[in-house]
């Protein structure tokens, strides 16, 4: 059995999901967009990766029994949002920028089309994922545009 991904979730996105079901409001379709407010200081541009860990992690993305009684135990939301996740699966449609694509600030790189809760439960997730492999991502084509065709070599799994 692979490891859940289901509690990569921020907190107030249960609750919002919570707060969504008690009001009927979490079967709303909407539209979410996932882009960068700015780039760090020096940068033009980012290099989009993450996308394929992405998928993968959505394929396993279920709330187990350990996560829901780690929820139940610590108060996180009422037991009939606690129904809701324990049958979550993820119905919405994903489109977005390719892996390897440059992106600009302001510009939605990945695009998440689904009912309110479905999708806003995968914030965090998408976040965590793209920031790090689209940082790393983006440092290496800058090593590479320094570069200036001569040949690298990554030294860095040497280090403790």
């Amino acid at each position: 059995m692979t490891e859940s991904s289901a509690l990569l979730t921020d907190r107030y996105e249960l609750t919002m999901i919570d707060a969504a079901l008690l009001k009927g409001t979490h079967d709303r379709e909407c539209v979410f967009e996932a882009f960068t407010r700015r780039l760090p200081a020096g940068r033009r541009y980012g290099v989009l990766a993450g996308t394929g860990r992405l998928l993968e992690l959505l394929q396993e993305f279920r709330f187990r029994d350990e996560e829901l009684d780690y929820l139940r135990d610590n108060s996180v939301v009422r037991s009939e949002t606690l129904d809701w996740l324990a049958g979550y699966r993820f119905s919405g449609t994903i489109s977005g920028y390719r892996e390897g694509e440059v992106f600009f600030p302001g510009s939605p790189f990945l695009v998440v089309d689904a009912p309110f809760a479905e999708g806003v439960v995968l914030e965090t997730l998408i976040l965590s994922v793209f920031n790090y492999d689209s940082a790393v991502a983006s440092a290496a084509a800058r090593m590479v545009s320094a570069a200036g065709g001569r040949p690298l070599a990554e030294m860095g799994s040497r280090r403790a």
